[in-house]
């Protein structure tokens, strides 16, 4: 990290502070990552002790052959006329060397969401909806719907069903399969977290009574934002750093570049509300092609932009 840029950091108080406190002095090598025991309560790993490593890579899009054009995928953020940036302390600055309580839903926000949808529904035939999959998973449900078509059921059959395509959805998020990227990233407890919420999510009898909770480090939720969210439409690396990109231009940053042309503030404000960019170089501004993902919190969006420092892509 050079020194200009590492000072860049040192002046977004109260993020400099913050920064130190999550992850130790900055320009003093990268996070502990999982597997490292550490006296900052902020950096204790989830429970299965997973690594935290960088994003890389080419964009699921660039993987795809597809542009952001023609894909659906990324595109479940809001697109409401961009605000004007203000200049403000953001909300929550003190807490964020605090690690985060994520439930199901936390990580279906940032590891799903942005193809799927909400309700799990997707964009078909592009992105498939994940309700018909989860609910064909679950005993409960195939059980449940057999007696209501008035149908034997055939307990057997209808596990081993069951279990294959819960297999299947399992080995789907690790490896990916079709249009849908590898979630490899994910532990076994956070699958198991998503998981559960899955099945509230298709209506799964009985999955509102099974809640579960990871306490998970803030650059791990930094992680799961970059490599679930952002790493759809943002290449890891690549491009100058200090080019800035116009509406016009086509270009869609890396994510490596994105930590050298906005502060963290601008970095918030252009994910969770949306920010003006120039049109062209004559000075007109446009809202851009860049979704406002406002279903993340200014402490999510700070969290993978600390995340983008201190694990630069490649």
């Amino acid at each position: 990290m050079s020194a200009v840029f590492r000072d860049s950091i040192r002046r977004s108080v109260p993020w400099a502070a913050a920064l130190t406190l999550a992850f130790g002095p900055v320009g003093q090598g990268r996070a502990r990552a999982g597997g490292e025991q550490s006296q900052n309560p902020a950096a204790a790993a989830p429970s299965d002790r997973v690594t935290i490593t960088a994003v890389e890579g080419p964009s699921t899009l660039h993987h795809l052959g597809r542009t952001i054009e023609n894909s659906s995928m990324g595109w479940t953020g809001a697109f409401a006329a961009s605000p004007l940036p203000e200049p403000t302390r953001l909300a929550g600055a003190e807490q964020l060397p605090r690690p985060f309580v994520m439930d199901g839903a936390d990580l279906y926000r940032v590891s799903c969401r942005a193809c799927h949808k909400a309700d799990g529904s997707g964009a078909p035939p592009e992105i498939n909806s994940l309700i018909g999959p989860v609910r064909s998973a679950s005993v409960e449900w195939q059980t449940q719907r057999m007696k209501e078509l008035g149908r034997q059921v055939d307990t057997a059959m209808t596990r081993q069903v069951a279990a294959e395509t819960d297999a299947d959805l399992r080995k789907r998020l690790k490896v990916g399969g079709h249009s849908m990227p590898a979630f490899g990233h994910l532990s076994d407890d956070e699958i198991t977290v998503l998981r559960a919420y899955l099945d509230e999510l298709a209506g799964v009898p009985g999955a509102d009574r099974r809640p579960r909770h990871l306490t998970v480090p803030v650059a791990r939720v930094g992680e799961l934002i970059a490599k679930g969210t952002c790493h759809i439409c943002h290449d890891a690396a690549g491009g100058e750093p200090s080019r800035q990109t116009t509406a016009l231009s086509r270009i869609i940053p890396s994510l490596a570049s994105i930590p050298h042309q906005k502060t963290i503030y601008d970095f918030v404000q252009k994910v969770t509300k949306g920010m003006p960019v120039p049109l062209s170089a004559s000075g007109i501004s446009s809202r851009g092609r860049m979704p406002v993902f406002n279903y993340f919190s200014e402490r999510e969006a700070a969290a993978a932009y600390l995340y983008l420092i201190m694990y630069p892509p490649g």
